[in-house]
């Protein structure tokens, strides 16, 4: 069971790292690639969807209902969620102790519209304010898709893990250089 005091006293903390990620749901200046999607950060309201969201695009990986739940309430995880018009329609989740990319996720009915890159890039900016020079993220070997999705917001392949995935699957690990001297790639890629 989810501590919803202890998560909205989380959220603040989040909050302060965030910036100008859509305080308050309203639409943040420049952090949409389409108009009308917004992104802001993510409110205990938003674990049902993450929950849901997670369990119909991650499920071929394993179970990860329990380690949701400690990413959300955890302080050091910054997440953020796309919406147009009060309806969600993707999140991303950053580790802001090692600049990992948890997550990110899009409904299967809106990827291929800009919402991933949104959040790619907004997940970029937090990263950049917080000072990290680099992100890293996991993504299965067989997910072609993602893996070119990365590979155009000039994420490259550094390793491979074997039985990463609860349910044993090999993943990649790819990382970008973000900071000085970098800057987010500005393609809009479509996932």
């Amino acid at each position: 069971m989810i501590n919803f005091n202890e998560l909205d006293e989380n959220e603040m903390k989040r909050r302060k790292h965030i910036g100008d990620v859509a305080p308050g749901g309203k639409k943040a200046r420049g952090h949409s690639d389409q108009e009308g999607i917004a992104i802001r950060p993510a409110a205990s309201m938003d674990y049902g969807f993450i929950r849901a969201l997670s369990k119909e695009v991650f499920s071929l990986y394993g179970d990860y209902e329990e380690i949701l739940i400690q990413w959300f309430v955890n302080p050091d995880v910054i997440t953020i969620v796309s919406f147009k018009q009060g309806q969600s329609l993707g999140f991303a989740m950053l580790y802001a102790m090692s600049g990992e990319i948890l997550a990110i996720a899009v409904k299967p009915e809106f990827q291929g519209r800009g919402i991933g890159t949104g959040l790619l890039n907004n997940i970029e900016r937090i990263a950049s304010q917080l000072g990290m020079e680099r992100l890293l993220l996991h993504i299965a070997t067989e997910n072609e898709v993602a893996e070119m999705f990365f590979r155009n917001a000039s994420f490259t392949v550094i390793g491979k893990k074997g039985g990463y995935y609860p349910r044993g699957q090999a993943a990649l690990t790819m990382a970008k250089e973000i900071g000085m001297g970098h800057r987010a790639s500005g393609k809009k890629q479509k996932y």
